[in-house]
């Protein structure tokens, strides 16, 4: 309890969403300033984190939760990523009337069992945080009521994510009853004094699978990734940018961790699963992407095989592979959040609705060459073209994977690539030589103008501070050797 100031960053929000409810129930018609208050209650929980700085490794509440580089770095973007998120949608939640009290506060309940999840040293604390952050994104999936679509993915989340979390729930129980432990550290212990007995270790495979189905559900890899179109498809698109970005961040973080604390000694059960996930991901995102013709179903296929992708720096387990997930994943939250910007800044002229029909893009260039190219640099940053920041990414991926003499998933990763590389091309194409099939209404406001300026600059000008990036990112990294 002596260093519970590490954690009033989580203190705070919890306060925050506690005090923003009361003001809520009590205030009338206080949604615009439940909305700005989430947003500076974000910003003060980030100023926090980084008001205190780690020296070493600190754990908390009977070493259950733990305070690291790692767990604060994925934290920040966490936050970092929940600003953008609801910076850029600020008018988009007003025309569509969907800004009602609950919708910040669920959003601010959903990072919050994030920064849980990713600090967990403990099994339990762990599902705590996850349940927290999936319970609120059931609800944000179905906040838009009016909508069909919206209703119906909110529905499909929450059976199968319901599923999910029974099948991981099942799977930390057979865990615990193997191990007699809930804490990391003491799991390894277990499981290292097991493997010198030789002892039968069919349960624990058994309880270890489970929860990796869990997780992989999380990040909608394959095979769990059938939710995910769909899902994004009818929520509302505030929520599929939301969708595409933070829960990954957390649920990453925890993966990280997951491997190479309590199973760190036993990656040979789980290098062949993620091994045979990851080339699926890859290779299916790439591939089902290419007849979408919504925008949020193309990116969601686009998010399995960049999960994919990330998946293969996981599987190294050592420290470059640690290390290019964090600089893949910061550079792949910025350039979704550019795209996501800016398609919130479109709409039909006839009926008022935003576009995400890709044709509906067409002619673009002639409306608008701002809005125009930042989608060309930031689709071709997230293809990985040099020298943009996507190049980076997978570069530092590609080189942790040739290093560890993974040179089949290395092939099938620049494979995959160049296969995305075609649908991000012909959304380009539409924008730039296709004729205009409808008439669009542009309305670009100066915050989205920002965020949209700040994105471009780093996926464009990485190159020049990415030594100073990969320095604070190795100050982060949880593998040492």
């Amino acid at each position: 309890m002596t260093n519970l100031n590490l954690i009033f960053p989580e203190i705070f929000i919890s306060l925050a969403i506690m005090f923003l409810l009361i003001v809520g129930v009590f205030k009338k018609n206080s949604s615009n300033l439940i909305y700005n208050l989430t947003i500076i209650s974000l910003l003060i929980a980030l100023a926090l984190i980084f008001n205190y700085p780690i020296e070493t490794e600190l754990s908390l509440f009977n070493e259950s939760y733990k305070i690291d580089y790692l767990s604060t770095f994925m934290k920040i973007l966490t936050l970092v990523s929940g600003i953008f998120v609801m910076l850029t949608s600020s008018k988009y939640v007003q025309i569509t009337k969907i800004l009602k009290i609950e919708y910040p506060v669920l959003l601010l309940s959903s990072i919050l069992g994030m920064m849980v999840m990713i600090s967990s040293n403990d099994l339990i604390v762990f599902y705590m945080g996850l349940e927290l952050q999936s319970l609120s994104l059931y609800v944000l999936a179905s906040f838009n009521t009016k909508n069909l679509l919206s209703s119906e993915s909110g529905v499909k989340y929450f059976i199968i994510g319901a599923l999910s979390s029974g099948i991981l729930l099942y799977g930390l129980s057979i865990i615990y009853a193997f191990t007699n432990a809930t804490d990391f550290y003491e799991i390894s212990k277990s499981i290292n004094l097991s493997l010198e007995n030789n002892e039968n270790f069919l349960i624990l495979n058994v309880g270890f699978v489970l929860i990796l189905c869990g997780l992989f559900f999380k990040i909608a890899v394959v095979p769990f990734h059938m939710w995910a179109p769909d899902v994004y498809e009818g929520s509302p698109t505030s929520i599929t940018a939301y969708f595409t970005t933070v829960p990954k961040i957390g649920a990453i973080g925890f993966l990280i961790k997951f491997l190479n604390i309590p199973f760190a000694n036993y990656s040979d059960a789980w290098f062949q699963i993620i091994y045979l996930v990851s080339i699926a991901s890859m290779v299916l995102g790439s591939i089902a992407a290419l007849n979408q013709t919504n925008i949020k179903r193309l990116l969601a296929y686009s998010s399995i095989h960049h999960m994919g992708f990330i998946l293969i720096g996981i599987l190294t387990a050592n420290q470059i592979g640690i290390k290019s997930v964090q600089l893949y994943i910061s550079i792949y939250m910025v350039n979704v959040l550019g795209i996501f910007t800016c398609i919130l800044c479109l709409k039909n002229k006839v009926d008022g609705y935003y576009l995400e029909n890709i044709k509906s893009f067409s002619g673009l260039l002639k409306k608008n060459s701002f809005l125009s190219f930042s989608f060309v640099i930031l689709f071709f940053s997230l293809a990985g073209l040099p020298p943009l920041s996507g190049f980076f990414g997978k570069l530092y991926i590609l080189i942790s994977a040739i290093e560890s003499k993974l040179y089949l998933l290395a092939i099938i990763a620049v494979l995959t690539s160049i296969i995305s590389a075609f649908y991000y091309i012909k959304i380009i194409k539409t924008i730039f030589f296709d004729k205009p099939i409808n008439d669009i209404y542009i309305n670009i406001s100066t915050i989205s103008k920002l965020i949209i300026v700040v994105t471009l600059i780093i996926s464009i000008f990485l190159i020049i501070f990415l030594s100073d990036f990969l320095e604070i990112i190795n100050a982060a990294s949880l593998i040492s050797n």
